[in-house]
């Protein structure tokens, strides 16, 4: 046991205890009492309030949805909110033909008047609807809304609402919509108002569950402050100031106040959670070394893996039958002496005996855990994995899409002596000058690793490969000494093996990304930064490893300020705590200074290195950091996550050409709140899916926080279970790793989710090694937990489950691997086709009007520019004669879409022919196939 964990269980066990458990006990029936009183008496003021629909917090009274079915006219829900400039307060939204809004411990008994503030349809329409006001379930009115906006009021009688909460049902008579808005509109509401109407009665009863919940509130906030170790005094009279402010808010504005205590509840319950996890961690380490124990434990361990020996084997069986049969017959007679030589094996197996199984199992793992074994064993596989990587590279004639290509791109204008530009136009935030610029949007130092092997073998697919084996071969040592270092040799070959096989780590090296090298110098930074606080004779020399791999991490890839900034907060963390423990100001000041010195240094170094970064920024661009993704970041996902919604960050931005202007993070107001809050929700829901197992039939409570599709797990579903296992364990065993990882990764994915997106799995390869090492630990202390139940007797049982999860683990890799080596170069094949059609059959300096002006520019050298997505032709063509392009390309991997598709859609008809005019456009190459072919064009001039 720990001094921290001794002085928790001190605490927790102390002599004094119950006296000052009593006491804690009538403190908290007391303030109990006075908050179930004070909600009794705030309801004896007669209900209040107003809701701004379309503004935050309208949904706690309102179901939004998109959907244009039955279901969502029958729960009542409305749609998306909109900027209304008309509107008196600025936003709105339609109903449906029946909209319900609920406010929820209003309270019974009490008459109203009820006040609504809509519009109906637009004056050109004509007539307008009749909508029917029922107050649960009774009819209090009905109106004709007008063109503009007006507020109707309706008298509500006490005995029209009997229940605590107030049900509102606008039920319209016809609904609006037409081709290019077909939601089935109603009214539009901007406002829903309560007042008081005529005399109350002597007493109100009040919203018994509004009252409980301010009793449960008035208790978790009595406890919260108790743990911080405030008097008795002092928590009563803070619980006291929070009873009496929110009796006043459901006395003054009670739909709020009744709205708010139950979020009030779920915050003060995550703080308890906070402020009481050393006691919950002490208790959870107490309970696992109490019933860790024994021999019951043991064999219902044995008895649970031989469960999984049975599913396994059950697996077995199935393969045997469905494919093994036949692969026996097709590689027959070799098959024949394989069998043979498998019974043999097995005969020898089960003749080496009861007690030679459990040394053969030890021995096998004790080569895996020795010095020579481990590296024999990573080595080889190394070797065979990258060597069938290599395999695959040399038969891809490609280096991938959008960024992949421009890296490539810019390292052979590198080599060239061009430096970091580029010779086509992607997006249309301003109208540039010329098609050759800066580049812009990504990091400068990938093309850095790429072009010496330009300049050796020249600027071909495959050399621009070659950093990606280095980085491998990086990485692999990288992880290997982690989990040996930290847990044992065995750990660090089988993470390193399930890193190496991971489908997404197969991307990267097959093609030219960042994120290869930025997960080497992101692992290596966190790696040595732990290692500096846990190895003070080698401190500095840690620190300085730790420093470097940040400033190139961040020179890698932008976004890793997010984790250097992480882990800069961590270090000031443990300095916190050293000064808090510091006995004078002194003390205090000799500990700061102490402390404060490794960590500028660490900073100043990383800076020094990201510097040059900064420095062409500051000279290009004006700013030290400039991306158009900050630009995309107010535009991506705000309409869906659909190939039309994507396509919204090609649309034409820069006013010259009458677009909208710059988008910035006011056009969160455009696009709505409710826009906002799904785009919050889905990259909630989408890292969940990638991080998090899934856990099909879990309780609602705890379902919200496991992935809804195992499929989607980056380490794969069982891959999931056992990393966050073994994070659970590492909390409670080896609290500085996961709290420097938690620090490290929280702003990077507050940034993500906030900011940027999450759905796309690259951008979190960076944790797989982590989550490998999890995985392993779990997998390897199983196999250690296991063979030593019954002198050692069920070591093979764990020997055999050990490999099965590492093979499962693997296995989850193969089938999006051999979908990319067997059939991506077949959705590539039209469109290099084309291509090379372009460089036969064009000039030079020809300017080609494409979506994918990367790729045009890499495999055929002539400048490029994004076909925008516009419908309007004209602007397309006003666009193209400023750029001078000559040719539009249509390529198969990737169609345009959003207006511009619908725009184009004749051209991209698959009966087209060469030498057909069509809109203007003269077709100049079609993929000789009958389906899935790229397409060329000569642009009008017109």
């Amino acid at each position: 046991m720990t001094v921290s964990d001794r002085s928790i269980s001190s605490e927790l066990f102390a002599a004094d205890t119950v006296p000052s458990l009593r006491a804690t006990v009538r403190v908290l029936l007391f303030i109990l009492a006075l908050a179930l009183l004070a909600g009794a008496m705030a309801y004896q003021a007669p209900p209040q309030g107003r809701v701004a629909i379309g503004w935050p917090g309208d949904r706690l009274f309102v179901g939004v949805s998109p959907g244009l079915g039955r279901i969502p006219v029958e729960r009542g829900d409305l749609f998306a909110d909109e900027l209304t400039p008309d509107s008196p307060t600025g936003r709105s939204r339609w109903t449906r033909e029946r909209a319900v809004i609920v406010l929820p411990n209003v309270g019974a008994g009490s008459p109203l008047q009820l006040t609504l503030v809509a519009q109906g349809w637009p004056a050109t329409v004509g007539t307008q609807p009749s909508v029917m006001v029922l107050i649960d379930g009774a009819v209090v009115g009905s109106f004709v809304p007008k063109p503009t906006w007006e507020a109707y009021s309706f008298a509500v009688p006490g005995i029209a609402h009997q229940h605590g909460d107030l049900t509102l049902v606008l039920q319209s008579s016809a609904t609006l919509f037409d081709e290019r808005d077909p939601r089935p509109k109603g009214v539009r509401l901007a406002e829903v108002r309560i007042s008081p109407a005529g005399e109350t009665a002597l007493w109100l009863p009040p919203a018994w569950p509004a009252v409980t919940l301010m009793g449960w509130n008035a208790l978790l906030l009595a406890l919260l402050l108790t743990r911080l170790r405030l008097s008795q005094s002092q928590v009563y009279v803070i619980t006291a100031i929070g009873i009496g402010a929110a009796a006043i808010g459901l006395a003054v504005a009670r739909i709020w106040m009744a709205a708010i205590l139950n979020v009030a509840m779920v915050g003060l319950l995550v703080l308890l959670l906070i402020a009481y996890r050393q006691p919950l961690l002490f208790y959870l380490r107490f309970l696992v070394q109490r019933y860790g124990q024994g021999q019951a434990l043991s064999y219902g361990l044995v008895a649970v893996a031989l469960v999984c020996f049975g599913y396994v084997l059950l697996h077995v069986i199935n393969w045997m039958t469905a494919a093994g049969i036949r692969l026996f017959w097709q590689v027959f007679p070799d098959s024949l002496l394989l069998t043979l030589l498998g019974t043999t094996l097995l005969a020898l197996l089960l003749t080496y005996g009861r007690a030679g199984l459990p040394r053969l199992s030890d021995r096998l793992v004790d080569v895996l855990a020795s010095r020579r074994g481990a590296w024999l064993v990573l080595g080889g596989f190394a070797v065979i994995w990258l060597g069938f990587e290599a395999t695959v590279i040399a038969a891809l004639p490609y280096v991938g899409h959008a960024d992949y290509s421009d890296n490539a791109i810019v390292a052979r204008n590198l080599v060239r002596g061009r430096g970091w530009v580029v010779d086509y136009i992607s997006q249309f935030y301003y109208p540039y000058d010329s098609l050759t610029r800066p580049q812009e949007t990504w990091p400068l130092l990938q093309p850095v690793w790429i072009a010496p092997f330009f300049a050796l073998f020249g600027p071909t697919a495959w050399a621009a490969k070659i950093p990606n084996f280095i980085f491998d071969v990086i990485l692999i040592v990288l992880i290997y000494a982690v989990g040996s270092r930290w847990w044992d040799r065995r750990v660090g070959v089988t993470a390193a093996v399930l890193v190496l096989t991971n489908y997404l780590f197969f991307r990267l090296s097959i093609y030219v990304t960042n994120d290869l090298a930025f997960v080497v110098f992101s692992m290596a930074a966190i790696a040595a930064l732990l290692q500096s606080h846990t190895d003070p004779a080698r401190q500095w020399r840690w620190l300085f490893i730790s420093a470097v791999s940040t400033g190139l991490m961040m020179l890698q890839k932008p976004s890793g300020a997010m984790f250097a900034l992480g882990m800069g907060l961590w270090q000031l963390t443990i300095l916190a705590n050293h000064l808090r423990m510091a006995g004078d100001w002194q003390q205090r000041w000799q500990r700061l200074r102490v402390g404060l010195t490794p960590i500028v240094v660490w900073s100043a170094i990383a800076l020094l290195i990201l510097s040059p970064y900064l420095v062409r920024n500051l000279i290009l661009f004006g700013k030290p950091v400039y991306s158009t993704e900050s630009y995309d970041a107010w535009v991506l996902d705000y309409r869906g996550v659909s190939g039309d919604a994507w396509s919204e960050i090609y649309r034409v931005f820069a006013p010259e050409w009458g677009g909208p202007g710059l988008p910035d993070r006011s056009w969160i107001l455009r696009w709505g709140f409710d826009a906002t809050f799904t785009k919050f929700e889905t990259q909630v829901r989408e890292l969940r899916a990638y991080l998090m197992p899934a856990w099909p039939g879990a309780p609602p409570v705890l379902a919200a926080l496991f992935s809804h599709d195992a499929q989607k797990n980056i380490l794969t579903p069982l891959g999931a279970w056992l990393a966050l296992t073994g994070f659970l364990a590492a909390i409670a065993y080896r609290r500085n790793w996961p709290g420097l990882l938690a620090f490290t990764y929280t702003p990077y994915i507050i940034f993500m989710l906030t900011y940027w997106r999450t759905n796309e799995e690259r951008y979190w390869v960076a944790l797989i090694p982590w989550l490998a090492l999890l995985a392993a630990w779990v997998i390897w202390a199983g196999y250690d937990r296991l063979a030593a139940v019954g002198d050692r007797r069920w070591a093979p049982l764990g020997l055999i489950l050990a490999l099965a999860a590492i093979i499962t683990i693997v296995a989850g890799s193969q089938a999006d691997i051999e979908d990319k080596v067997r059939n991506e170069p077949q959705i590539w094949h039209q469109d290099l086709a084309a291509y090379e059609w372009l460089q036969a059959n064009t000039p030079p300096d020809a300017v080609i009007m494409t979506r994918l002006p990367w790729q045009v520019n890499w495999h055929t050298e002539r400048p490029a520019v994004m076909i925008p997505n516009t419908d309007d032709r004209e602007l397309l063509l006003q666009i193209a004669r400023h750029y001078g392009a000559q040719y539009l390309v249509l390529e198969n991997q990737m169609r345009v879409k959003g207006d511009v598709g619908r725009l184009l859609a004749p051209l991209m008809d698959h009966d087209n022919q060469p030498g057909m005019i069509i809109d203007g456009f003269e077709l100049l190459y079609a993929s000789p196939t009958p389906d899935f072919r790229a397409f060329i064009y000569r642009i009008p001039d017109s």
